[in-house]
């Protein structure tokens, strides 16, 4: 499931391929929703677990239980994200009830997939 709702955003922020974006234990408080490029999610072992694009968020779980990051973001292309801060994610979900729906499913997607010891293509 893709987000399009800030494909239009003009407050992204750039990251050239290879660059850290966050790391695993990093303090978190926004999520991130990929306007360009690719991003991918390491987990604490150095193993990829998944591969994201446009369309695709990570580091939503910074603004659900207020942890540290539970993985390594890597641009993997020059990419453009949209940084969604807890106050603007709140927001979303009060004035477009579907935005919660769809981070509810690609959550429950990742688990599945972790639960099932796959990771996406």
């Amino acid at each position: 499931m893709k987000i399009t709702l800030f494909r239009n955003s003009q407050d992204y922020k750039s990251y050239a391929a290879g660059e850290t974006i966050f790391r695993y234990g990093d303090p978190a408080d926004v999520m991130y929703v990929i306007v360009e490029g690719e991003v991918d999610i390491v987990g604490n072992t150095g193993v990829v677990i998944d591969s994201l694009s446009e369309g695709d968020l990570f580091g939503e779980m910074a603004l659900v239980d207020d942890s540290p990051r539970s993985g390594t973001a890597l641009a993997k292309t020059d990419c453009k994200v949209v940084p969604v801060n807890r106050q603007r994610f709140e927001f979303m979900v009060q004035n477009t009830p579907h935005f919660a729906v769809v981070v509810m499913t690609i959550m429950a997607e990742r688990l599945r997939r972790l639960m099932a010891g796959t990771t996406a293509e």
